[in-house]
């Protein structure tokens, strides 16, 4: 009796002690595309989690915390590569539930973030508030329990970039040291922090009232093709279960295969213009984004996404030979859904599937129409696909 007593008692302080300690360091994730390492994402909870559920536990004190390695990275790049992946890892209810938080947190960020930047966001388990700070500078408050996980399953979701990425966030504390050291290592100057606090200043109330207003009665979604609306991630097959599916071999090439809309012949090479300055240009040409064209913008990503799978084959010898690998390729489409371009933003150990990956996008094309929301002649978009075995 006086153990059981004992350990009840050493649980109670423990409890105790977790309450009032900073959550602790979980995971730590490395983002590249193109071989370019872009950011570091941290994960920190009061609760060691090495699952997906886990980590989810709405009642447990966690933060998400970003440092950005690349020299210089566009904001609105990172948060476009963050909504679309919180619209494949997430069901449409929630989607529609925080589409008002998710606009005013995807308009937080503008113009460039730089190498040792710090972009956190701490979630209260007991208040339930998320608050969200670039390089210790508040940036805005926002009630409600729900919104923090929506964020957090686009890393550790069912479609996060890649298997690897997720299994480094639900490491319950096993992190790299290399990567830790270097993660420690990123910090901003005094005068970067100096620059964000004076662009990040807040506006005076009126405009605040403004943009508050202007969120509160931004029109809603209307899509003719869903009238219901559409069931999103809960739909969406996890690409390694829907290529194993039993699928008859390709037909031979005895047959011409399925192009994409002609393109005209590209005109001659120009001057190349470095990256930064067009995401510059970009950045100043996008408007702020709208309860309307987020909604639309999260809902065309799952249905793409759930059109691409469809397609996925999971090469024959790769399995026999038990390779798996994550494959993320960056996919330009015109209005009408023809692919104009596929590039590889991340591959696997395998040409196979990299191959495959590739395949699967060129197959599932022409895509559904890009919708009138977005008025775009061009849409690009991401697709992180996973080849992974059955137990």
């Amino acid at each position: 009796m006086k153990t059981i007593k004992y350990v009840i008692a050493l649980m109670v302080f423990a409890t105790a002690l977790s309450a009032q300690a900073e959550p602790l360091l979980n995971g730590l994730a490395l983002e590249q595309q193109f071989n370019k390492d872009r950011y570091i994402v941290a994960v920190y909870s009061d609760v060691p989690a090495n699952t997906t559920s886990l980590l989810l536990d709405n009642n447990t004190n966690r933060r998400i915390e970003v440092r950005i390695v690349a020299d210089s990275l566009s904001s609105r790049s990172l948060r476009n590569q963050w909504v679309e992946s919180i619209a494949i890892n997430n069901p449409g209810d929630t989607l529609s539930n925080q589409a008002e938080n998710m606009v005013a947190f995807a308009n937080l960020l503008k113009g460039r973030l730089y190498q040792g930047d710090q972009l956190s966001v701490d979630f209260s388990g007991e208040s339930g508030v998320t608050t969200i700070a670039l390089d210790g500078v508040a940036l805005r408050s926002i009630d409600s329990r729900n919104f923090f996980n929506t964020l957090l399953r686009a890393w550790v979701g069912p479609i996060p970039p890649s298997t690897d990425f997720r299994e480094a966030l639900l490491a319950a504390g096993e992190v790299s040291g290399s990567l830790l050291d270097r993660y420690e290592l990123l910090a901003p100057s005094e005068g970067r922090i100096e620059e964000v606090r004076t662009s990040y200043a807040a506006p005076p109330e009126s405009e605040q009232a403004a943009s508050q207003e202007s969120v509160a009665t931004a029109p809603a979604v209307t899509t003719t093709a869903a009238p219901a609306g559409p069931e999103l991630a809960a739909e969406i097959p996890p690409p390694s279960l829907a290529s194993l599916q039993p699928t008859p071999s390709p037909a031979p090439n005895n047959a011409p295969p399925q192009r994409s809309e002609p393109q005209p012949a590209a005109p001659p090479p120009e001057e190349a213009t470095p990256e930064s300055e067009i995401e510059a240009v970009e950045e100043e040409e996008e408007a702020p984004i709208t309860v309307d064209t987020l909604l639309a913008r999260q809902v065309y990503q799952a249905v793409l996404a759930r059109h691409t799978f469809k397609h996925i084959r999971y090469p024959k010898r790769a399995q026999e030979r038990g390779q798996e690998g994550s494959v993320r390729l960056k996919v330009i489409i015109n209005s009408r859904g023809y692919v104009t371009e596929v590039q590889t933003m991340q591959e696997s150990r395998f040409g196979s599937l990299n191959r495959a990956a590739v395949a699967a996008v060129e197959t599932a094309a022409p895509y559904p129409a890009v919708p009138p929301q977005l008025a775009q002649d061009t849409y690009e978009f991401t697709l992180p696909i996973t080849f992974r075995l059955p137990d």
